[in-house]
């Protein structure tokens, strides 16, 4: 393919990116609405000094959704891959490797950034690397065992944005968190079952998404995963109760096969960083 060829093909959005286009819909506008509701009673439980909020969805919500109110944490920081709104006060950031020190968050928010990648391994270590222990992290993603992500693909129209990035389901993201030592709190499903693009019909089905949160939650468009950072401590090795200068050349007293040999020679000759001499070798032929 020519290079004239490749300034041609538009570049495509990342897909946190694209699912912050997503909430900007009317319908999107409106599962954000629940999203913000779940964000907002799982982070009443989160204490520290430093947040991070991670995805170009967190400048969406943070204009319904005031981090500063509703956090119990004082200082927020956003975040987010180039190439988004350039009107959002976004820190543009490289995922697999987060400008952030080691073990500084207390709260970690990940909108939609594991679609970013088809193994987003580097990121959930980033993000690891990035939490305190204790901390909390909470995912949101899409459900690709859903009706929203079988239209998107298929029947794009008003989910259209949905379909850029890599749809990780729930039960493997856990699976991953389990495996870093993350102790999970809770599986939210939310976005209803139904695709709807109407969002007057979407308003209308308050009973149905009812219904789909209890008995078809693994049908539902989204996902939202609490977990906290667990750190086992490691038992640390018990310090020796003799030294070694003291074990070499001391007067012990052995019997081998019922033979009784000299107490210093059976010593030096059983240690395994001493090695016998000639004429100990002589004397014991």
């Amino acid at each position: 393919m020519s290079r004239s060829s490749d300034r041609d093909c538009p570049i495509q959005p990342a897909a946190s990116v694209a699912a912050a286009d997503w909430y900007r819909t009317p319908v999107g506008r409106l599962v954000a609405a629940d999203l913000i509701e779940a964000l907002g009673a799982r982070a009443q439980t989160a204490f520290g000094y430093h947040a991070l909020v991670l995805g170009e969805s967190g400048a969406e919500l943070h204009r319904r959704f005031d981090w500063g109110k509703r956090l119990r944490i004082n200082h927020v920081a956003q975040a987010g891959p180039p190439g988004g709104d350039p009107r959002n006060s976004l820190l543009p950031v490289d995922l697999d490797a987060l400008p952030i020190e080691s073990e500084a968050a207390d709260l970690v928010i990940a909108l939609h950034v594991l679609e970013d990648r088809r193994n987003p391994h580097e990121i959930l270590r980033e993000i690891d690397r990035s939490l305190r222990p204790e901390g909390r992290l909470i995912l949101v993603g899409v459900n690709p065992a859903s009706l929203l992500h079988l239209r998107s693909r298929f029947w794009p129209g008003c989910h259209a944005p949905l379909a850029a990035g890599h749809h990780h389901p729930a039960w493997r993201v856990v699976d991953w968190l389990r495996v870093l030592g993350y102790q999970i709190e809770a599986i939210e499903p939310f976005g209803g079952v139904v695709p709807w693009c109407r969002a007057s019909t979407y308003q209308r089905g308050v009973a149905l998404r009812g219904w789909g949160v209890e008995w078809a939650w693994f049908l539902n468009g989204f996902y939202l995963i609490d977990a906290t950072r667990r750190v086992v401590a490691r038992p640390s090795r018990p310090a020796p109760a003799f030294r070694l200068s003291s074990l070499i050349g001391s007067p012990v007293r052995g019997e081998v096969a019922g033979r009784h040999s000299h107490p210093a020679r059976l010593a030096m000759s059983a240690h395994p960083f001493v090695q016998p001499t000639r004429a100990d070798s002589r004397n014991a032929r």
